[in-house]
């Protein structure tokens, strides 16, 4: 008797992971296209301060805002420094200047919980804080301390992708340019 719950416990773990791994693949109306290249360059236009004990500048909009006023129904980017600013010491600035691209990488934070009905049904809940990436790791002799540029969108009801170029862009307006070869 033992054996035979065993058996069906095995055979219901089995399955969930099976059913959760499946919930965890989505598809998206959108096509992903490359938003940019290694052989990029990045152009900020406008110098750029540092908060206070962070290492990083958030961009939406075209401007500087803090993380907590971020729009997450929109894509937003951040410029991330090599370091972290310390108290008491001068602030770290990001001045006008070009950047090249030297690595691209897209990753998601996606995980997409199920729950069950009150009558053990299976039903999907919606992402909870789902966010898609792009990060592009930056290079300049006369800056060493920018590490990268991280443009993100949170999951939303127009489909789960990474922002497109044309989305990061609009995000940075003319704080910071794009060109790709």
């Amino acid at each position: 008797m033992q054996l035979i719950q065993l058996i069906i416990h095995t055979i219901l773990i089995v399955a969930g992971i099976a059913v959760m791994s499946g919930c965890s693949v989505s598809s998206s109306r959108y096509s992903v296209e490359p938003s940019a290249y290694t052989a990029s360059v990045v152009q900020i236009n406008r110098q750029l301060v540092i908060p206070d004990r962070k290492a990083r500048v958030y961009i939406q909009n075209g401007e500087q805002i803090t993380k907590r006023k971020i729009d997450k129904f929109k894509p937003y980017c951040s410029l991330l420094m090599q370091d972290l600013h310390k108290a008491g010491e001068p602030k770290l600035t990001v001045s006008p200047g070009q950047f090249e691209v030297i690595k691209f990488r897209k990753y998601d934070d996606a995980y997409f919980p199920g729950s069950f009905g009150s009558l053990g049904g299976w039903t999907k809940d919606p992402p909870t804080n789902a966010i898609f990436e792009i990060e592009m790791r930056l290079n300049s002799a006369e800056q060493p301390g920018v590490r990268a540029l991280i443009c993100a969108r949170h999951a939303s009801t127009y489909g789960l992708h990474h922002p497109t170029l044309a989305e990061i862009r609009i995000t940075l307006g003319d704080a910071i340019e794009i060109k790709t070869q």
